[in-house]
């Protein structure tokens, strides 16, 4: 399992980010998907098949490190989380549930159009 985090737009009042999350057995892969350098067999075979095995202890780890990156958030940024699996529909539904139910100290906003979550940490914060 990999995550990170990469500064995307700079706006007026902060910056986006993005955040890459993949699960795999080989490290290479996953650098490979997540760098785009190459199109070889191990990044093609990722893209179609990257429902993965995300279990619940995963998700443990992947919300207590998006919970490290919301709290270091400068006042004005926002925090993307884009689903791209090979069924992104799954794994926008399996992630709405979890971030409703269990992240009530943090307001993910749904965007159904672009299969993604977003957390926007407000200027007049702190």
């Amino acid at each position: 399992m990999k995550l990170r985090l990469v500064s995307w737009m700079c706006t007026p009042t902060g910056t986006i980010w993005l955040a890459s999350l993949a699960v795999s057995k080989s490290k290479r892969q996953i650098n490979d998907w997540m760098s785009r350098r190459t199109r070889t067999k191990r990044v093609n075979r990722l893209d179609s098949n990257l429902t993965g095995k995300l279990t619940i202890k995963s998700m443990l780890q992947v919300m207590e490190q998006v919970h490290i990156w919301c709290d270091e958030l400068a006042n004005g940024d926002m925090f993307v989380f884009n689903c791209e699996s090979a069924d992104p529909q799954k794994q926008f539904r399996v992630w709405g549930k979890w971030l409703s139910k269990k992240e009530l100290g943090y307001t993910w906003v749904p965007n159904k159009e672009h299969l993604s979550f977003y957390f926007y940490k407000h200027v007049n914060l702190e």
